[in-house]
């Protein structure tokens, strides 16, 4: 239990009144005691929200270790205070789930970590484009291939509407069902799942066509890269929203 008056001073620091109703009222509590290092909430956030930060890290690139990097990372950034402040977990205000604040925060975190080794961070497969130009015969353009997919995607996404790009963050980035979406939204499950269907066909259909036109090869080489494109494009597509903020 932490003092009244440190869950105050957080409600203070928001501008949130302290008797008002608020939905994340138990968040706002763990997330204040978290700031002030306290070992029941610490424990709690390593119990509840740690498995959150894996899962979501993974969304941006499976591998353990890097899993295991980036919980490390979010732990040292998110709860130890630098010398001259709070810790960051201070700055959440109850504007949503804590659960989704630090969801998103681990794949940003992520995202971050994979463009500091100069990786591609849309195309989860690392040998993707290396394969295609082989199989084809066009070794020595992997790179250029990797290049075209990575503007195409970029380009169609820019293509969504607003509603399916809104729809895609709630879904891929707030991690929301289908089924908490529908109520939401205001129509059935499966409205909502046709919505979020159509959103990554549009999305596949637009970055074909932007490789046919950065790529000046054949249509089977196209369709494997597309092909590699899509058995991975629930993670292009969070990337792509963590990129777009």
């Amino acid at each position: 239990m932490i003092a009244p008056s440190v869950l105050a001073a957080h409600l203070a620091r928001h501008a949130i009144p302290p008797a008002a109703q608020h939905a994340h009222v138990e968040d706002l509590y763990l997330a204040a005691a978290c700031a002030v290092g306290d070992a029941a909430a610490l424990a709690a956030f390593e119990a509840e929200l740690v498995p959150v930060i894996r899962a979501a890290v993974r969304r941006i690139h499976d591998a353990h270790d890097f899993t295991d990097e980036v919980v490390q990372v979010i732990r040292e950034r998110v709860l130890v205070a630098p010398p001259d402040g709070a810790p960051r977990i201070a700055e959440y205000s109850g504007q949503g789930a804590l659960r989704a604040w630090v969801r998103i925060a681990a794949m940003r975190m992520a995202l971050n970590l994979l463009r500091d080794r100069r990786r591609d961070v849309l195309v989860g497969d690392d040998h993707l484009f290396e394969t295609i130009a082989a199989e084809h015969g066009h070794r020595g353009s992997a790179e250029r291939y990797r290049e075209a997919a990575t503007e195409s995607l970029r380009a169609a996404f820019t293509k969504l509407s607003p509603r399916d790009r809104n729809l895609l963050r709630m879904h891929h980035l707030h991690g929301l069902t289908v089924d908490e979406l529908a109520p939401t939204l205001g129509v059935h499950r499966a409205t909502v799942a046709r919505w979020i269907a159509g959103a990554r066909e549009q999305l596949l259909v637009e970055t074909r066509t932007g490789l046919v036109a950065r790529l000046d090869i054949g249509d089977s080489t196209i369709d494997s890269i597309l092909e590699g494109i899509a058995s991975e494009v629930d993670v292009s597509v969070v990337r792509l929203l963590v990129d777009d903020g």
